[in-house]
């Protein structure tokens, strides 16, 4: 996603260098082997429409 220009993060927001699985995605009862393939992705008041679609492009090309 990088090389798209878009910024992910594997961590929980609270905590960025840490990489244990987050503490809501645990407390959720989420699989392990599925929650550390998850990512997190934030937004703010100044993104749009197109750059919440740049993100789905980029996820569509890189998991085909």
């Amino acid at each position: 996603m990088d090389l798209l220009g878009i910024c992910i993060s594997t961590g929980s927001a609270c905590n960025s260098k840490d990489t244990e699985i987050s503490h809501v995605l645990k407390a959720i009862n989420l699989d392990e082997e599925y929650a550390k393939g998850t990512i997190r992705v934030s937004l703010g008041k100044y993104n749009t429409a197109e750059d919440v679609e740049k993100i789905v492009r980029g996820l569509e090309k890189i998991l085909g």
